[in-house]
């Protein structure tokens, strides 16, 4: 059986597109993951380079290595991860 935290990043694996505009964040995720968030965390370094691709000045997000890292982040209720 998965877990929350499991079955949240699978079903985001089955809905977004293996690339997407980092802009389309928030609209992508109901505004759980938000863009802005997302770049204050790239500028920190936080964030595997291999999540980003770039077509010109627009920041593309790779859906697999981005979803790995972002899993990370997150917990269950009570704090179990």
């Amino acid at each position: 059986m998965m877990t929350a935290i499991e079955q949240t990043v699978e079903d985001l694996r089955k809905t977004l597109t293996p690339i997407f505009a980092g802009m389309a964040l928030d609209n992508l995720t109901g505004d759980s993951i938000l863009w802005s968030s997302i770049q204050n965390a790239r500028s920190r370094r936080e964030i595997p380079d291999e999540c980003f691709l770039y077509s010109g000045r627009k920041v593309l997000v790779r859906r697999d290595p981005f979803l790995d890292w972002w899993k990370g982040t997150l917990s269950e209720p009570g704090g179990r991860k």
